[in-house]
């Protein structure tokens, strides 16, 4: 067995750090269990728990440290430092016909995100919309619907292009009750159809609209507001038990999350940084999408599967 973890203060107790395990794979393609860690154990620490240390039913065990991750929707205009591809200031900029990958913001708001892809309803008829997160379309459950987006973010009212039209709620503890959550994502309707481009994402050579499984080792990229195009990989997917703060440093407001999705930049770099959330990640061999990207840490980004936010709407990318 292989074993691996990072190293950090050690704990009279792991497991009282183990928050999340998912499928992964290691760098020589075997694929492993990984176990998460709010506080990573020094490797002795780890490997003196039985259930950290041997194989779990003949598959390996791998510790990693996963913090708890950030909704990444209060983007600042800031350089980025990041696997970046493509230049990051063009997605940042006002485009006609509006493609995919590009900022996008509530019309007079004070946050942006990325225009994640264009989808359409199952029977391939009807409006056109706009898919991306929750809390980049909807505030967290806050907006109401019809709240009308900008194209680019902070622009005025004749740059409207979609109008916010459903989201899935994201469930946060109460009392009695530990809510869990598989999707982060929202749908706002296309109001200017002249306006927009769909089957295209912007500085992604090879864009391919048709919904592909997120797998260990996919080597993935994506358009965003922030970081432009990024390369990286995926990490784990089916991930339970991912920590999202929703809140501030200060004040957290948490929320769990299951079947997730971890991928890392390329290089070392990040994948994604805040203003990111709602890009769709792109298998990069075929260009079909896998995943709706909505948190991160700095070194880590976590989203969930696109083609479940897609059949939660009823929606397929266009």
């Amino acid at each position: 067995m292989a074993f691996r973890a990072q190293a950090g203060e050690a704990s009279a107790d792991p497991l009282t750090h183990v928050h999340a395990t998912g499928v992964g794979i290691r760098g020589d393609g075997e694929f492993v269990v990984k176990v998460y860690m709010f506080d990573v154990p020094s490797v002795q620490s780890a490997a003196s728990v039985p259930v950290l240390s041997k194989p779990m039913q003949g598959v390996s065990v791998d510790v990693e440290h996963l913090p708890i991750q950030v909704a990444f929707d209060r983007a600042a205009a800031r350089k980025s430092v990041a696997a970046a591809i493509a230049n990051p200031a063009q997605h940042q900029a006002r485009h006609r016909p509006v493609p995919a990958g590009v900022e996008i913001g509530p019309l007079g708001g004070k946050f942006v995100g990325t225009l994640g892809c264009f989808v359409r309803g199952g029977d391939g008829a009807g409006p056109l919309f706009i898919l991306s997160n929750n809390h980049v379309l909807a505030n967290v459950n806050r907006f109401p619907i019809g709240t009308p987006f900008t194209q680019p973010f902070s622009a005025g009212a004749a740059d409207t292009i979609a109008t916010l039209s459903s989201f899935e709620p994201i469930l946060f503890p109460a009392p009695g009750s530990q809510p869990r959550n598989v999707i982060d994502a929202a749908i706002a309707v296309v109001t200017e159809p002249k306006k927009v481009k769909t089957g295209s994402m912007l500085n992604i050579k090879k864009y391919t609209p048709h919904l592909l499984a997120p797998r260990p080792g996919m080597v993935v990229t994506k358009a965003g507001r922030t970081t432009g195009v990024t390369g990286g990989m995926i990490r784990a997917i089916r991930v339970r038990g991912v920590q999202v703060n929703y809140g501030t440093q200060q004040a957290p407001i948490i929320a769990t999350f299951d079947n997730a999705i971890t991928i890392t930049g390329n290089g070392g770099l990040p994948f994604s940084n805040p203003g990111d959330s709602g890009s769709v990640i792109l298998d990069q061999a075929s260009g079909r999408p896998v995943a709706l990207l909505f948190a991160g840490d700095g070194v880590t980004t976590t989203a969930c599967d696109v083609s479940v936010a897609c059949a939660r709407f009823n929606v397929h990318p266009v």
